[in-house]
């Protein structure tokens, strides 16, 4: 990851105490470093899927797609598998324009950082992609690194949160 991309972002870390507001750097950079692997598996697949495409029949399996799927949740499971602390039971569910995390890019996004205590840190990240979303990263510590506990996602103005997977 380039070394001044987290400079970029838009950070809020008015809900951190004082004391952890430091970590924020290290904390994003190893979330988002990961959220971009899995943005660039997502669009190499995609376009991967669709050049085996068939014209005249768009809707019919072609030779490989399946292959290709098999592929996909065995890298991004390559990927999310050491960071989680729970497995994933779907893996790499799919694969699209836009990709799951091609947010980042967005000049609009902002990112919340809130971190109360040594052992955990929470990250939302609000974009606008048609309606205005947002995702939530809760971190916790496994010894000396850091890695995904859950994965939440919601609607700006909606004080729910909804269940996903990394």
């Amino acid at each position: 990851m380039e070394n001044n991309f987290i400079d970029k972002l838009k950070i809020d870390r008015n809900q951190s105490s004082e004391k952890y507001q430091h970590r924020a750097e290290e904390i994003l950079e190893f979330l988002i470093r990961i959220l971009q692997e899995i943005n660039i598996l997502e669009q190499e697949i995609l376009e991967r899927s669709k050049s085996l495409k068939n014209p005249h029949e768009p809707h019919q399996l072609q030779p490989g797609e399946k292959e290709l799927w098999v592929e996909y949740a065995k890298r991004r499971k390559e990927i999310t598998s050491p960071i989680s602390l729970k497995e994933s039971i779907q893996g790499g569910r799919s694969f699209g324009k836009p990709t799951k995390y091609e947010y980042l890019s967005y000049p609009d996004t902002q990112i919340i950082f809130i971190m109360k205590s040594e052992n955990r840190a929470v990250v939302e990240i609000i974009y606008k992609y048609g309606t205005q979303a947002k995702d939530q990263f809760v971190l916790k510590k496994d010894g000396v690194c850091w890695k995904i506990d859950t994965k939440k996602y919601g609607f700006v103005g909606e004080n729910t949160w909804y269940k996903d997977e990394l």
